[in-house]
């Protein structure tokens, strides 16, 4: 087995047959400059990506074989000016680059105990970053975030807020390029305290956040230019273990996640996890999977089936793709679980996402021999999950079917929020959730050709549609408030 690395275990893609809808469409002829293939898509019709037919310098869209493109091994004048170019485009400037020894030198003033004094012990350096010193940063902040845990004056849920803020600066601090850590780690001892209360630890806090966040919209630009690889099926290790700490703080600090049942999840082996849907935009899937990665004995990956009507939107297929996520075809459900992993899919489909508010927690109709079906054909037991407050993030009012059809939209939500704040309406709003694990339901009673008996399959799906909703009234009735639990 591959050795993990932040979290995640690398995927080896087994050699096997795929059908041709697991893979991304048609890839860039290019090379990046790690020497890998470029992942991005070509421009219609033609053999490169926008973006490095851009940076070959070439009149048409189509630059000739003779032109050397971003990654190329071979050492000419293009090739200098492309990488510069790319280097403009990604850190926003090229004026930027000399600034790096000034924030080292205001690294070392800044350091714990002045700059005159050396080290105790030889550090290991990667880049211009002392590893020691980021260790001694993060272990700094980790102790703010405790200390804030600790007291007792102010609200509690500014308190928690703080302290998750925290943890999420830390965790993103520890996955950023050396040159970046550095500069992040002068503004953290700048202007973070430990006085949460005050209005300067808040600035400080967004100061440090927005300088992370550029740096992501920096590695964003880099993956553009498709300097990134994949498994088989489109999914990008490095870009979920750079959101990890954004759904760890959703997880653990805004929706406040609590679950019971992981261990019906099995360790090892294949699953077919199947679920209710609802909220408009799909958390619950991140929750589901993010559980699991976060809090079960043996940390696992978590393949969710996306519909067609995503995959149709421009770029959003590629996305779910490269988070994990897998086209929803029968196909695709089965060779997963064939390969034993563990697949989650959403059997209400679209119209459980886009339900009204006042239909929240009704479990819409389940889509006929498709999502449930193919737990018989592989063999997997279905193991229910029942998810409570996602429905309230986005409190759907009405769907604006001309508006959605006009975007080709599944659903356009009327939300008290949205569309009346604009962007600000798309934050979700911080309700308590449960997600519950049932118990698995085996299906080794049934023969895999028993998926192509429409009577075997509807026995099945009734039975799990009922499970997961008498998941869901037993977690309602015991909830006292959507917000508190």
């Amino acid at each position: 087995m591959s050795e993990q690395k932040n979290g995640i275990t690398p995927i080896e893609p087994p050699v096997i047959d795929l059908p041709a809808s697991a893979f991304p469409e048609p890839h860039c002829e290019a090379m990046t400059r790690n020497g890998q293939p470029c992942r991005n898509r070509p421009l219609d019709g033609q053999r490169y990506c926008r973006v490095h037919a851009a940076l070959a310098g070439a009149s048409s869209a189509v630059p000739s074989e003779a032109v050397t493109l971003v990654g190329s091994s071979a050492e000419a004048p293009v090739e200098l000016e492309v990488e510069q170019t790319a280097e403009e485009l990604e850190m926003g400037s090229a004026a930027q680059a000399p600034e790096e020894p000034a924030v080292e030198q205001t690294v070392e003033e800044l350091d714990v105990g002045g700059a005159a004094e050396a080290p105790a012990e030889p550090a290991v350096e990667v880049g211009i970053r002392n590893v020691s010193e980021l260790d001694q940063v993060a272990a700094a902040v980790q102790e703010l975030e405790v200390e804030i845990r600790n007291q007792t004056g102010g609200p509690a849920e500014q308190r928690d807020l703080a302290a998750g803020v925290l943890q999420l600066i830390r965790e993103n601090l520890l996955r950023m390029p050396s040159s970046a850590a550095q500069r992040a780690i002068g503004m953290i001892r700048e202007n973070i305290s430990s006085d949460y209360l005050s209005a300067d630890f808040w600035r400080g806090i967004g100061m440090v956040l927005r300088y992370q966040i550029d740096e992501t919209t920096a590695l964003i630009q880099r993956r553009m230019r498709g300097e990134y690889t994949t498994d088989a099926y489109g999914m990008d290790a490095e870009l979920i273990d750079l959101v990890r700490p954004l759904s760890s703080f959703l997880y653990r600090t805004y929706w406040r996640v609590s679950v019971e049942g992981l261990e019906n999840v099995p360790s090892e082996g294949r699953a077919l996890l199947v679920s209710n849907h609802g909220g408009v935009l799909p958390w619950d899937a991140v929750m589901i999977a993010t559980a699991v990665m976060e809090d079960h004995s043996e940390p696992r990956v978590i393949r969710t089936l996306y519909p067609s009507a995503f995959r149709a939107l421009p770029g959003i297929g590629s996305l779910l793709s490269a988070f994990g996520q897998v086209h929803d075809t029968p196909e695709n459900a089965v060779r997963l679980l064939q390969e034993d992993q563990l697949v989650c899919v959403f059997p209400e489909g679209v119209n459980g996402l886009g339900k009204l508010f006042r239909n929240r927690y009704k479990l819409q109709r389940f889509r006929r021999g498709g999502s449930v079906g193919v737990a018989i054909r592989a063999s997997a037991p279905v193991v229910p999950i029942a998810v409570v407050g996602s429905e309230e993030t986005y409190p759907m009012l009405a769907n604006a079917e001309p508006l959605a059809q006009m975007l080709r939209l599944p659903y356009f939500p009327i939300t008290p929020l949205f569309p009346w704040l604009g962007p600000l309406g798309l934050l979700p709003l911080p309700s308590k959730w449960t997600i519950t694990f049932g118990e698995p339901i085996s299906t080794a009673e049934y023969r895999p050709e028993a998926a192509d008996d429409p009577q075997a399959v509807s026995r099945l799906t009734d039975q799990v549609r009922e499970r997961i909703q008498a998941l869901l009234d037993e977690r309602l009735a015991a909830r006292k408030s959507v917000f508190k639990g």
